[in-house]
């Protein structure tokens, strides 16, 4: 009877650590923001507010863009095939249309360097922010490279394009009326 009572409580005792360890990766990740959005983002709901480190120094928030312009955040990762032809598109669109919607390429969980290799080696000139944990793309559900998440002027999520992103997808977020 001893060893059923001690291996109940080195079970409670894993489950209590692991729980710590959990709390403590959330808050030493230097992401900032809020988890509203569980599961794949639909249209309408609010964007979750976030703030992440900037490729080449500073930071960008989701909420500097709230009331300013209508958003595409373009979740990628440089060893994605389908990232690598859709970036150079991207990029012309927003070279294009930079005055009525903001680009925000978010790299998924690589390092530094190896994402300024990349963009630098493919002139990709959107601000490339980085999720070293992954908790912004948790936050908004998603589940694949290239998915690109369309948020409107008021910071609600229009719709989301998994795949290459097309040039109506840009102009459907600026070319709605405003009510």
């Amino acid at each position: 009877m001893d060893t059923k009572y001690l291996i109940i409580g080195f079970i409670v005792l894993l489950v209590v650590l692991l729980g710590g360890a959990k709390i403590m990766e959330n808050q030493g990740s230097g992401v900032s923001g809020q988890a509203n959005i569980s599961g794949n983002v639909d249209g309408g709901r609010e964007a979750p507010e976030f703030t992440l480190s900037k490729l080449g120094g500073g930071s960008v928030a989701l909420a500097d863009y709230r009331g300013e312009k209508p958003v595409i955040l373009d979740f990628f990762a440089t060893w994605c095939p389908n990232c690598r032809r859709d970036m150079p598109k991207l990029n012309k669109f927003y070279e294009k249309y930079k005055d009525n919607v903001e680009v925000l390429g978010v790299n998924l969980q690589e390092s530094e360097k190896t994402v300024e290799e990349f963009i630098s080696s493919r002139g990709i000139s959107f601000p490339i922010v980085l999720d070293p944990r992954g908790q912004v793309s948790r936050m908004f559900g998603i589940r694949y490279t290239n998915t690109h998440v369309l948020i409107n002027k008021e910071g609600r999520i229009v719709r989301v394009v998994s795949g290459d992103i097309k040039e109506s997808d840009v102009l459907s977020l600026f070319e709605q009326k405003q009510e």
